[in-house]
C-alpha cells in the first residue's frame, strides 16, 4: 500500500511555516525522525497519528494520503487471481485474501466494488453449508461494500455502479420494497451519450475511436437485449403464444449477432430459459431442441470464457481493456460450467422429458463434458 504521509507532512509543515525540529519537539521525537519520515524511508509511529493530525488539523486519512492505489490493470489482476484461487485453495483461505484485500484496499473504491462483486459471484464457493442463512450473510457482505463505496467515492459514474449493484442485492436478499425505493417503480429514460462521445472523435478527425465507442455501445446493447429476453420469457408462461413469439425473436437476435461465438454466456442462459419454458407449458419437442441447441454452444465453448470481438465487433478490444475486470467473466469459469450443465441434469423441470432418447442423449453428453472437465 502507498501512502504519501512524508510529502504531507513536508507541505504541512511549510504550510505552518515551522521547521523539523519545532515539530520534533511538539510531538516527542528527534529532528531525524521527522527528516525520515519527510523523505519516506520510516512513517510515524501509529500512535503519533492523531497528535500528528490534530497539529495540522486535518483528519487522519487525509494525513496519511491513500491514493487509490491500485490502476485497471491492477484490479484485474487480483480479480482473476482470487477467482482463480477457488480452483486451488481452501474456500477459507480465499476469503481471508479477499477480506484481506479489502482492508489493504478500502480506499481504492473501484476495486471494492469489484470485491463486492467477486463475493456475491462466488457465494456457492465460499465457506459455510449451502442455504438461505449463508446467502444472507455474504450478499449483506457484498451489499456493505457497495453502500461503501456509494457513500464514500467521488467519482459520479463509480456511484452508480454501487447504487444499482446495492439494488441488486436487495433484491436477491428480497428486499423489494427497498430495491423500488432506490430505483423507482419506472425505468428511467435512456439518453444515450455513446453518439456524443463517438461524434466528438469524428469531430477530431479519430474515426476508429468513433467507431470503436459505437460499435462497443452496441455490443452492450445486444448483450443486454438479450438479457432481457431471457428474463422475459419467464414472465410469460401463462401466456404461450407470446412466449413462442419473445423465442424466435431473441433467437433472431441471437443469430444476426452470431452470439454463439461471440457472447455464448447470454446465449446459453437465452437457450434455458426458453427450455425451461417449453417444459412448463408441455411443449416437450420444443424444449428438446432448445437443450439440443444449447448442449452444442456449451460443447464448443472453450473455457475460461474470455469476452472479445468478431468480424463485425473488430474494433471493440480497446473498451474490453478498460473495463473495471478486464475481458474476463466475473463468475470462475468452471463454476459456470458446472452451472450450466446442472441446470439441466439436475432440474426437476425436465422430470417428464426423462424417459426420452433425445433427453437421455443430452444428459450423457452434458455428464461426459463435465467428466472431461475434471478429469483436467
Amino acid at each position: 500500500m502507498r501512502m504519501n504521509i512524508g510529502p504531507i507532512i513536508t507541505e504541512k509543515r511549510k504550510e505552518k511555516k515551522i521547521t523539523q525540529q519545532e515539530l520534533a519537539d511538539f510531538i516527542g521525537v528527534s529532528k531525524a525522525s521527522v527528516s525520515k519520515w519527510e523523505t519516506g524511508q520510516t512513517y510515524p509511529d501509529i500512535t503519533s497519528l492523531p497528535m500528528l493530525a490534530a497539529y495540522f488539523n486535518v483528519s487522519i486519512d487525509s494525513l496519511l494520503g491513500y491514493e487509490s492505489q491500485l490502476d485497471p490493470k491492477e484490479i484485474q489482476h487480483i480479480y482473476a487471481s482470487l477467482k482463480g484461487a477457488f480452483e486451488t485453495k481452501p474456500a477459507e483461505d480465499v476469503l481471508v485474501s479477499i477480506r484481506s484485500f479489502i482492508r489493504r484496499y478500502y480506499s481504492c473504491y473501484p476495486f471494492i466494488l469489484q470485491m463486492g462483486l467477486l463475493i456475491m459471484n462466488h457465494i456457492d464457493r465460499l465457506p459455510g453449508e449451502d442455504g438461505e442463512e449463508k446467502n444472507q450473510r455474504y450478499m449483506n457482505e457484498a451489499k456493505d461494500l457497495f453502500v461503501h463505496v456509494r457513500t464514500q467515492a467521488k467519482d459520479p459514474e463509480l456511484i452508480t455502479k454501487a447504487f444499482k449493484l446495492e439494488a441488486y442485492s436487495l433484491f436477491t436478499l428480497k428486499e423489494a420494497d427497498q430495491v423500488l425505493e432506490i430505483l423507482g417503480e419506472y425505468p428511467p429514460g435512456i439518453f444515450p451519450v455513446e453518439s456524443l462521445i463517438s461524434g466528438a472523435f469524428q469531430m477530431k478527425g479519430e474515426t476508429d475511436r468513433a467507431i470503436g465507442t459505437l460499435q462497443s455501445a452496441l455490443f452492450q446493447y445486444v448483450i443486454i437485449v438479450m438479457s432481457a429476453f431471457t428474463n422475459y420469457l419467464q414472465l410469460l408462461i401463462e401466456s404461450p403464444d407470446k412466449f413462442k413469439e419473445t423465442v424466435q425473436r431473441g433467437k433472431a437476435i441471437a443469430d444476426t449477432f452470431e452470439l454463439a461465438p461471440l457472447h455464448p454466456v447470454a446465449l446459453m442462459n437465452f437457450q434455458l430459459s426458453a427450455a425451461f419454458g417449453y417444459a412448463q407449458i408441455k411443449e416437450e419437442h420444443a424444449a428438446l431442441s432448445m437443450l439440443e441447441e444449447f448442449t452444442e454452444v456449451i460443447k464448443e465453448i472453450s473455457f475460461p470464457v474470455v469476452l472479445h470481438g468478431d468480424d463485425y465487433f473488430d474494433q471493440v478490444d480497446d473498451w474490453f481493456n478498460n473495463l473495471d475486470i478486464g475481458n474476463q467473466m466475473p463468475r470462475d469459469s468452471m463454476l459456470v460450467k458446472e452451472n450450466f450443465i446442472s441446470a439441466v441434469v439436475d432440474n426437476p423441470l425436465f422430470l417428464n422429458l426423462q424417459e426420452k432418447e433425445r433427453f437421455q442423449q443430452i444428459n450423457m453428453q452434458l455428464k461426459r463434458l463435465l467428466e472431461s472437465e475434471e478429469g483436467k
